[in-house]
């Protein structure tokens, strides 16, 4: 039986390491994602093939009873690095918006100054005139 559930958590994990290839292929992930979740994919690879007799030595040497439950601690603290990963990512991003917003503040005040002289200029160009 434990064969056959390897079998089916292998299969499982290839048709997710073909949906992130996919996905990049199609640009749907960004570089700076695509690294890693082809780094996931190919950690989940490795740990539903070799690396799953090792769960249960894991198991074993954290004093966990139940080595499926060691799989969900992996698990678990993989995705809690890729949260990690996208709040420093989201970070960035809002620190980049603040100064871009910013940034457009101060050259709409200098368009604005722009159009005021221009306008104060032709007003004075066209009294010249008279």
């Amino acid at each position: 039986m434990q064969e056959h559930g390897q079998s089916i958590v292998f299969i499982i994990t290839l048709v997710v390491f073909s949906l992130v290839i996919g996905l990049i292929r199609k640009r749907k992930i960004t570089e700076h994602f695509a690294v890693l979740w082809v780094m996931i994919s190919l950690g989940l690879l490795f740990a539903s093939s070799v690396g799953f007799s090792s769960l249960f030595r894991i198991a074993r040497f954290l004093g966990i009873p139940y080595p499926p439950s060691a799989l969900f601690l992996l698990g678990i603290f993989g995705l809690t690095l890729l949260i990690i990963q996208l709040f420093a990512w989201v970070s960035k991003l809002n620190e980049r918006s603040r100064i871009l917003v910013q940034q457009v503040a101060i050259l709409q005040n200098r368009l604005s100054q722009t159009m005021r002289r221009t306008a104060e200029l032709e007003s004075r160009s066209e009294s010249g005139q008279r």
